[in-house]
């Protein structure tokens, strides 16, 4: 037995990206349920893999930060360090000058 019934096909909107941002803002702010309800979202789902994915982002470029600083910190300490050795060589050869100079 065949069914008569037509398949409804529905148009795929596609949001952009300040759209999705905005939308995850409001989410966070008034809730998931009423953000979709004030924005006009099909589902809720979508808002909820929007906001998922914002955390990861913004997971994702804290850690990028965070690697980041750390290479910075270690090349000024071996800077640092370099700017010691020097500090220390030239207070030796000064204190060398002076003695020779006294004399």
């Amino acid at each position: 037995m065949k069914s008569n019934l037509k398949k409804v096909e529905r148009k795929r909107r596609s949001y952009d990206t300040s759209f999705k941002e905005q939308a995850v803002a409001l989410a966070k702010e008034i809730g998931m349920k009423e953000a979709k309800d004030k924005l006009g979202l099909s589902s809720e789902q979508m808002l909820g893999n929007w906001v998922r994915a914002s955390k990861k982002e913004n997971s994702n470029s804290a850690h990028a930060e965070l690697q980041a600083l750390k290479e910075e910190n270690k090349k000024l300490k071996k800077e640092l360090e370099r700017e010691k050795k020097v500090t220390a060589i030239l207070r030796d050869a000064t204190a060398f000058f002076c003695q020779d100079h006294l004399k």
